[in-house]
């Protein structure tokens, strides 16, 4: 009576997660690049650049547009929820979700300069729009919180920065210094090779001498 072969099963895959995990780090870079691009539209609408204007109302009893103007508009987007929430998300994504990635640090370092950019682009468009007093209402008390909210952001950002997990990952130009140090030193070797031969050669001649007198 023959036997049958068992039905094999398909083995599960080691890491069922890991097509999901190769890709945290594009994403993660693919939003703080947007996030920089909106902060570097609002810093050149604040200062009023040529091809950027400003969404502000004119009239005939307005001279121009003034600092104080352009801050009063652009003021709001430099702590909108996206500004402070989405460098955060990167650095979650690269940090938390699944281990670390290779170049977490890169990642977490530009989070923590476009907060910061952020951060002091909305200080100085609040001290202004404040100067100006076009804003009626109690608008500096939802700006200040929002302000509180992205400088939080920055000090979390700041603090994975700095933790021991992160500082253990090696920066790329770091890999680079140490194999051109490695380079040197094959330099060096070779430098002592050279060295072997020439006293090679003082052997022969010293043979050749010993030839000569016998």
């Amino acid at each position: 009576m023959s036997e049958q072969p068992e039905d094999e099963v398909p083995s599960e895959p080691a890491d069922p997660w890991g097509s999901v995990r190769r890709v945290r780090e594009p994403i993660a870079w693919i939003l703080l690049v947007v996030v920089a691009i909106a902060v570097l539209v609002s810093a050149l609408q604040l200062f009023g650049l040529v091809g950027v204007p400003v969404p502000v109302p004119s009239g005939p009893g307005q001279a121009g547009v003034t600092l104080g103007i352009r801050a009063s508009a652009v003021a709001p987007q430099f702590v909108t929820g996206g500004i402070f929430a989405v460098p955060v998300l990167s650095v979650i994504l690269v940090v938390f979700a699944g281990g670390l990635t290779d170049r977490a640090r890169d990642v977490v370092l530009a989070a923590a300069s476009i907060q910061a950019a952020a951060l002091i682009l909305g200080v100085v468009s609040f001290a202004a729009a404040a100067g100006s007093h076009l804003r009626p209402g109690a608008w500096f008390i939802f700006d200040a919180v929002d302000l509180v909210a992205v400088a939080a952001a920055l000090a979390f950002t700041i603090a994975m920065l700095r933790s021991p997990a992160l500082r253990l990952v090696r920066p790329q130009w770091a890999d680079l210094e140490d194999d051109e140090e490695d380079l040197g030193d094959d330099d060096d070797f070779g430098a002592g090779d050279n060295d072997f031969g020439a006293g090679d050669e003082g052997f022969g001649e010293d043979v050749i001498g010993f030839g000569d007198r016998a």
